[in-house]
């Protein structure tokens, strides 16, 4: 068997397994879009309070979370959050795992961009204009892509997404040829749903708000 039809080989044996890591990612960017577009768009709105003090507040704190770098504050949450939460009443403790903590950390980022990019079309929205909303979702779409790709970093703090099982599966093989096609197919992952992404959800978002 030629090198090339053995790591054609393994990589389909191997596929369920990466893609059981990619579904971590996907999940990871998912909590972290949905949690940092509710925090996002609590600080836009603060951000065009009339109360000085509330304006003021909200562009400190997206300052705050446009800066934090993602990659830093995960650790942060791993050594700053317990591993779990005891609730009260019931003698039970919720558990906090390192995929949640990676997502927190993305959710900064997403906040800070979310009340930055939603800051004028929530104020055209109010004029009537649907305009800057559909640019927004444009432009989310974007970022999703973004946030997608940083996940992967989540593999620092143990969590088993694409790039750490890509790891794992090196050191199975015990290849080094091997590494340039796991790596190339992981990529290929994360291009091919980058691309489905910012290609659909604007065009399903532009048909459902075509009147």
């Amino acid at each position: 068997m030629s090198p090339v039809e053995s790591n054609v080989g393994a990589l389909a044996a191997w596929t369920p397994y990466l893609a059981g890591g990619f579904a971590w990612n996907i999940v990871i960017s998912c909590v972290a879009l949905v949690s940092g577009l509710a925090l996002g768009f609590a600080l836009a709105l603060l951000r065009l309070s009339s109360c000085r003090v509330c304006a003021w507040g909200g562009q400190w704190l997206t300052g705050v979370s446009r800066n934090v770098p993602t990659f830093v504050f995960q650790y942060y949450l791993i050594f700053m959050l317990p591993n779990g939460v005891p609730l009260p009443f019931v003698h039970l403790i919720l558990p906090i795992p390192a995929w949640l903590k990676a997502a927190l950390a993305l959710a900064l980022a997403v906040a800070g961009f979310t009340s930055d990019n939603l800051l004028h079309p929530l104020g055209e929205w109010r004029a009537g204009s649907t305009r800057g909303a559909r640019l927004f979702v444009s432009h989310l779409a974007n970022y999703f892509v973004v946030i997608v790709m940083a996940s992967s970093t989540a593999s620092v703090i143990g969590v088993p997404e694409l790039v750490s099982r890509c790891n794992t599966m090196i050191n199975a093989l015990g290849r080094s040829d091997a590494m340039l096609w796991i790596y190339l197919y992981a990529m290929a992952w994360f291009c091919i749903f980058s691309l489905t992404i910012t290609a659909v959800i604007p065009t399903l978002y532009g048909r459902a708000t075509y009147h």
